[in-house]
């Protein structure tokens, strides 16, 4: 097919033949067009289709009140975002920005004081502890407070199974009398290198492990341990007896081991 189009030269009009551009050929052949309409429900039916081909949306519940936030879900080889790039801010259903939920104390936006269990802060330069630090923890099970230089101990909750507070400054009087007796279920108790010049008592029964080393620890009772007006008593959860670095003479108190399943480690001379 050709097109005449109309070239204007000065007053002389010609008609010029050209050729009409020829289109690109489509490919109409699909399955779709053969199908007939019996196939056509089994071809449109997405219940067929992989669980990760269907895009569907996640329900996320804030934890500042009742509202739902929702998030689209990662479509199938989406890359991840590199990092430091700023992510889209998150809308409510509302239309509304998400705002913070508000936490007490310093253990973190994500920590209930409720729930808290352990605490550890290891080598720090805490000197003083409030005494009503820990009262409000009544799920707490660990404490580790180890290289510090801690004067004072407060109240300890009665929840604790393990005490670490070794290599600190607790001295003659760090630690207030009776200050593990309602610990039920404590089971290691370290209190290493920090100038103790007694045993704390009384201890726990279900206490396994008493960690004194390298103190100023000079005597023990025969009581200290076992019980005096019961021969038969004998106290086997407590295998594990450090009083080595203490210049106590283990030998002058032999009946303060008797009901012990295994001898403290210290010196007999």
């Amino acid at each position: 097919m050709k097109m005449l189009a109309r070239l204007v030269l000065g007053l002389v009009i010609f008609d010029v033949a050209v050729p009409a551009p020829t289109p690109e050929p489509i490919n109409y052949d699909s399955e779709t067009y053969d199908a007939t309409l019996e196939d056509l429900e089994t071809l449109y039916n997405y219940e067929h289709l992989p669980i990760d081909q269907v895009e569907i949306e996640r329900v996320t519940v804030m934890p500042s009140g009742n509202k739902e936030l929702l998030t689209p879900a990662p479509q199938p080889g989406e890359f991840q975002e590199e990092e430091g790039e700023e992510e889209s801010t998150p809308r409510l259903i509302d239309g509304s920005s998400p705002q913070e939920p508000e936490f007490t104390g310093v253990l973190g936006p994500h920590t209930n004081e409720d729930d808290l269990k352990r605490i550890d802060l290891t080598s720090n330069l805490i000197s003083e502890i409030d005494e009503d630090a820990f009262r409000k923890l009544p799920q707490l099970r660990e404490l580790v407070l180890r290289d510090n230089k801690i004067r004072q101990l407060p109240e300890l909750p009665t929840t604790l199974t393990f005490i670490d507070i070794s290599n600190n400054r607790l001295g003659r009087k760090g630690i207030k009398q009776e200050a593990f007796k309602d610990m039920y279920e404590l089971h290691h108790l370290y209190l290493t290198d920090n100038n103790l010049d007694h045993i704390p008592l009384p201890l726990p029964e279900n206490l396994r492990a008493l960690h004194l080393q390298n103190n100023n620890i000079l005597e023990m009772h025969e009581d200290t341990f076992c019980n005096v007006k019961n021969l038969t008593y004998i106290r086997k959860a407590l295998e594990d007896i450090r009083l080595d670095g203490n210049p106590i003479n283990l030998s002058r108190t032999p009946q303060a081991y008797m009901c012990l399943p295994r001898l403290p480690i210290g010196s007999l001379v």
